[in-house]
This record gives structure tokens, sequence and C-alpha cells, in this order.
């Protein structure tokens, strides 16, 4: 998949910006503050129209305007020359040409996948920054863990619901939390699997950023409760139901799980290094990359938001091996393109108070 452009409409600090980003490697550089993220940010909402910087999507609206809008140019594996727009408003909204397609036909189908230094959160950060994140990854993937998600979620929050009013009526339950534990054993067993295997592609990719370091890293899953079949997970929801109703809140299920990243068997968040922390979230965004491409027959183009910065030289120099040759590669950095590495040679764009121009 390449870009080829990107207009944006009221987006963040940008009242009006057409960006040319026709290369297979383009380097976006300036002074901090001036729209470099804010450019990756909106290239990004190809992916699953999230922003890889917040939660709050008016927050990616200019200041005094009711909506903004992103029309992106792409040369498609499948699709072939197509042009997508993302509106963002009272709710988002997604076209390909004229037609609107629906978040669960959406997500996934255009890998714009961003990297920034927000996602050691991924690492240090709470359990919810670490599930949302898989989800949203195996989401892309596999429509049926989406539709289980949503099936799950909905009987959640049914059930929460009960709990809340402090219902002691068992059958009042017991039809959510069959939706629940139904979709609960697929949600589970996709995790297992999808995340196996993302963190075997995960320990070749920190195995080349760590070189001669003799380090290894695996991705493990921490589920909450240890549930193989639709009746275990009926079980814990009937065992936990009278604490549950004391708590007002559902104290088990996918909703609470978490994984590790451990490298040389211990405890990354703990025991590693910055370095190691560092490499060990970049080769897990790396590994997502891989995985798409694997499971979807299209290559991503990777967003690289003033990552290297954070980096050693000698990782550094490892990252650009792990890269893909034939992804497109957007970057942003408050320094000029790197002179040596095995992209060739670069695009590069001055951005200067949310105008774009081209060197």
């Amino acid at each position: 998949m390449k870009i080829n452009f990107i207009r944006l409409e009221n987006f963040r600090n940008v009242e009006f910006a057409d960006v040319q980003l026709d290369a297979q490697n383009v380097w976006i550089h300036g002074q901090n503050a001036q729209g470099k993220t804010n450019l990756l940010e909106a290239t990004g909402l190809l992916y699953a129209l999230r922003s890889f910087r917040t939660s709050e999507m008016s927050a990616m609206v200019r200041y005094g305007e009711k909506s903004a809008r992103v029309l992106a140019g792409i040369s498609h594996e499948t699709l072939g020359d197509c042009e997508v727009m993302v509106s963002i408003g009272d709710k988002r909204q997604a076209y390909i040409g004229d037609e609107e397609i629906k978040f669960s036909d959406f997500i996934g189908t255009f890998p714009a996948l961003a990297m920034s230094n927000a996602d050691i959160s991924l690492l240090r950060g709470s359990p919810e920054i670490r599930r949302k994140d898989s989800d949203m990854f195996i989401s892309s993937i596999d429509s049926d863990y989406f539709s289980e998600l949503k099936i799950y979620h909905g009987a959640l929050a049914q059930r929460n619901a009960l709990l809340r009013i402090g219902s002691q009526n068992v059958d009042e339950y017991l039809p959510f939390e069959t939706q629940m534990a139904e979709s609960a054993s697929v949600i589970l067993s996709k995790r297992r699997e999808k995340l196996g295997e993302l963190g075997e592609l995960a320990s070749k990719k920190y195995a080349i950023l760590a070189k001669e370091n003799g380090e290894n890293a695996e991705i493990k899953i921490k589920p909450n409760c240890d549930v193989q079949t639709t009746d275990d997970f009926l079980k814990v929801l009937d065992d936990c139901r009278t604490k549950d109703i004391e708590r007002r809140n559902t104290s088990h299920g996918p909703h609470r799980d978490d994984f590790k990243i451990l490298i040389a068997n211990k405890d990354a968040k703990i025991y590693a290094s910055e370095g190691q922390q560092r490499s060990a979230v970049i080769a897990l965004k790396l590994a997502q990359f891989e995985a798409i491409k694997i499971a979807k027959n299209i290559t991503p183009t990777i967003l690289c938001d003033d990552i290297l910065g954070e980096l050693d030289t000698t990782r550094r120099e490892a990252f650009w091996s792990c890269i893909d040759t034939q992804s497109q590669v957007i970057a942003t950095s408050t320094e000029q393109a790197p002179a040596i590495n095995n992209r060739g040679t670069w695009k590069t764009l001055l951005v200067n108070n949310g105008t774009f121009s081209e060197q």
C-alpha cells in the first residue's frame, strides 16, 4: 500500500493542506509544535478511525470549527487507486470514493500504522492500554474477533447495569452471562493464538534490534481468568456474582486481561533498561506490521513519529534493517533525513506552522 497524498481540512492547527507523499520514503522535519505529528495523526486515521495520540476525537478538530476532514489518495493491493475520506465531527465517518463504509468493514483495510515515543506505555502503562492495542490489532486481521468483542461488551454492559442496581435475580443475569461466556471463549482463544504468533515475530525483530547483546524477548498473555470453555466462564461468573453485586462491576473476563513483555525471561517493565524497553516496544509494533502483511496480503505504510532520537546509534541502525524495503515509510523528526540507511533517497518536506513545503 502506498499513500500518494493527504489533504487536511480544519485538522488540529491546519486550516488546509495538500501534502504530496508520492514517494517510497518521506521525511518530514521542522521545529516542535509546527504540525509534523498532526500530519501523521491524520494519516494514521486510515487504519482504524482512531488517533494514536488521544481518545478525544474533538481534539482533532481545529478550534472554532465543527468538523475536520482527511482525504487520502492511495494505491492499494486489492482496491487499486482509490480515494479515502475520513470525517470527524459529531461522529466518525469513512468513505471509499462516494460509498460510506462501516467501521467493521473499514478497520485494517488501509493499514497505516503509527509508531511514536508514546508506545512505551504499552510496556509501562495500564492493562487497559495493552488490551486496547491488542484488540485493535487482532480486529484488523480477524473480523470474527471484532464481532465477538462487540457482542461481549454489549452483554457486559447489560450485566453491569444489573449489578449497579443490585439485582439479586439470577434469571435476569443468565441471558447476558451466556452471551458473555460464548463470546469470551472465542476472544480468549483468538488472543492466545494471535498474540502467540505476534510474540514469535516480535522476538525475531528484537533479536535484530539487540544485535550482539545476546538478549531475547517474548510476549506472553496473562489472562485474568484462565478458562477454556463456555461452561468454565459461566461458572466463573456464577461464583463471582455475589461479590460483583457488592462491587457493582464485573470483576473477571476478557475485559480485564493483560499481557507481559519478557526479556531474558524477566518482566521487561521491572527489570529491563531504558534501551531494552524501547527496543521491545518497537519490536512489538514492527511485528504487528509483519503480521498484518501476512494475514491480509497488504504491505502496511509505516508512520514513524520522531522515534529514532530515543535509540542509541547501534539500535538506530538496526531499526532500518527491520523495516520491509517494500513498505512506504513516512517519518517525522526535528532533524534532517539520515544520510545512510537501506531506504535509499528521501523525499523531504519542511513544515512550518501547519504549512508543508518540499525541499
